[in-house]
């Protein structure tokens, strides 16, 4: 397995690119916005910096919270953690971009809100959240530990309970969307439709 300092390596690398990534689009497609404000909820980014500063101290600080093995597998289960990262982090990105103005990280209609349903979108409803839970459980694979698990079961619950919320919103404001929701699934794509 790798030490604890690339582990926490991996963590910073991986939140780093995401949040640059994050604020360079919310920048740039903020300015599209129909609604007032910005797609930005401060108070949730707060919290995740937070967190994420445990995720990456953990591995250094608190080593003990953290499973290791001197098995060989230890190593494959890190490298299919970083390419789960890598393939999450690119869907986010694909997904975002699709999805431009029409992105807030609260539930929110604007406007002159559609349905979105190409790109991504024609695959799954919610690509974003499902790149969340990819970048939290390539985080746990890459540190499989208390701490990465503690957050891998936050992002399954919270982004869960926020699709629900978005579903309700999206179904009662856009006449197309429950129809849309009725042939798409919620978070992974069904084999044939790739």
């Amino acid at each position: 397995m790798f030490p604890a300092t690339i582990q926490a390596a991996i963590t910073f690398f991986t939140i780093l690119l995401f949040y640059a990534m994050d604020f360079l689009l919310i920048r740039r497609y903020d300015k599209q916005r129909a609604a007032s404000g910005t797609g930005r909820a401060w108070d949730f980014t707060f919290f995740i910096f937070i967190l994420v500063a445990v995720l990456i101290l953990q591995p250094v600080l608190i080593p003990q919270l953290s499973f290791r093995t001197t098995a060989g597998w230890g190593f494959f289960v890190q490298l299919l953690g970083i390419l789960l990262i890598i393939n999450a982090l690119a869907l986010h990105i694909w997904s975002r971009a699709h999805l431009g103005k029409y992105y807030a990280e609260r539930v929110e209609v604007q406007p002159d809100h559609k349905v979105i349903d190409t790109g991504p979108y024609k695959l799954m409803r919610h690509p974003v959240i499902t790149s969340f839970f990819g970048i939290a459980a390539g985080l746990f694979f890459v540190n499989p530990s208390l701490a990465t698990l503690a957050a891998l079961i936050y992002a399954l619950w919270d982004f869960t309970r926020a699709a629900k919320q978005e579903e309700e919103l999206l179904a009662q404001t856009l006449p197309n969307y429950a129809d849309y929701a009725r042939r798409t699934p919620r978070f992974l794509p069904r084999l044939w439709m790739l």
